[in-house]
């Protein structure tokens, strides 16, 4: 009788399916944002908007699933793009080691409604993606003169 029985030594794919399987059902790699907020340099409060050349804050706290609880997210490659139409600002964030990331900027000299954009996107981890819109005071401010200026056109 002839058995077809070989044993093989083993290789590395054990490992691979592992940890493929703890990231598929988000036991590792998953990452999630927090606290996102933004100010005005200065102050706490965050306001609906803000004024052309204002020095602003940006903070969003990170955190990776580490298959038991929530553990603080430390990389040097997260950006935050302040967006309209396409990226007027993108900063890198300064982190704090502890999850926290920050950057200052100032509002760009341009009218319209902008966005903080985060797209954080890196091989073994879950993409990251939020987004949050504020307006810039010289917009309402266009929009007012110009209304001011039809109304007292001649007819």
């Amino acid at each position: 009788m002839i058995t077809m029985h070989k044993l093989y030594e083993k290789s590395g794919n054990e490992q691979f399916v592992t940890e493929l399987t703890k990231w598929i059902f988000h036991e590792r790699g998953h990452l999630k944002a927090v606290n996102v907020r933004h100010h005005k340099v200065g102050e706490t409060d965050e306001p609906a908007m803000y004024r052309i050349k204002d020095d602003l804050e940006f903070y969003i706290e990170i955190y990776e699933w580490s298959g038991k609880s929530w553990e603080p997210y430390v990389a040097n490659d997260v950006q935050v793009q302040f967006y309209m139409m396409s990226p007027y600002v993108l900063k890198t964030l300064s982190t704090d080691d502890k999850g926290l990331y920050h950057t200052t900027f100032k509002v760009p000299d341009v009218y319209g409604v902008f966005q903080f954009k985060v797209e954080y996107q890196r091989l073994g981890y879950a993409s990251l993606s939020l987004s949050k819109q504020v307006s810039s005071f010289g917009n309402t401010n266009a929009v007012s003169a110009l209304t001011s200026q039809l109304n007292n056109l001649p007819m």
